[in-house]
């Protein structure tokens, strides 16, 4: 990995990038980060745009509380994903990360940027694995989505809760995926969304968070 590699095992947040309003609970990336350098990839910049849109449209909808929620597209052998503690409503350049190893076993994500990456790192790479066609990831936060009557007959819910940053939350989006396309929910825990690209990702997102806010006015 060359002597310049930083190594860091994280269970903490750092640095002045995380001394804002973190969400109840979080403390960071649960799993050994290996930095091989600050420098995020040069094509990442033109892709800003994008993220940043996507994380006003979440905001707009009350989706994009604190730091909670990610997003995330394939990219090269990679993912380009946004930072751990990213708040996706005030997105920054530099909470862009390339990801481009990731071994869930030895829970390892290999990294491009100058800041760590998301805590879910490990959830969407093991995504994209088993979802060769997926080109974005969105998961997002919504107080409709922990209400299992709504869920009914509407979304597909987690059989159980795990905690954020774990394999085991990874294995139970995966096996969730299973039973349904393109969008599931983690029990107490948020919307994952897959698709072509992050518009029409975020598009399903909200799409869905419309249709239980509706559907809550009617109950």
């Amino acid at each position: 990995m060359g002597d310049s590699a930083i190594v860091w095992v994280c269970r903490e947040m750092n640095n002045d990038h995380e001394n804002r309003a973190l969400l109840d609970g979080y403390v960071g990336v649960k799993f050994e980060v290996i930095q091989r350098s600050e420098e995020p990839p040069s094509q990442a910049a033109a892709l800003y745009r994008v993220f940043r849109g996507v994380g006003d449209w979440l905001k707009a909808h009350n989706m994009a509380s604190v730091n909670a929620g990610k997003l995330s597209v394939r990219y090269g052998r990679g993912l380009l994903i946004t930072a751990s503690g990213c708040n996706l409503g005030s997105i920054e350049q530099s909470e862009l990360v390339f990801v481009e190893q990731c071994d869930a076993e030895a829970e390892r994500v290999v990294y491009d940027g100058p800041l760590k990456p998301s805590s879910e790192s490990i959830m969407h790479w093991l995504i994209y694995a088993n979802r060769p066609k997926a080109r974005a990831i969105i998961h997002a936060h919504d107080e409709f989505a922990t209400r299992p009557e709504l869920l009914a007959g509407e979304v597909v819910e987690s059989l159980r809760e795990e905690p954020y940053g774990t394999i085991e939350l990874a294995r139970m989006a995966i096996e969730t995926f299973q039973r349904t396309e393109r969008i599931i929910v983690l029990k107490n825990h948020g919307y994952i969304a897959i698709g072509p690209d992050l518009d029409r990702t975020c598009n399903l997102i909200i799409s869905t968070h419309l249709h239980l806010l509706e559907k809550s006015r009617n109950s």
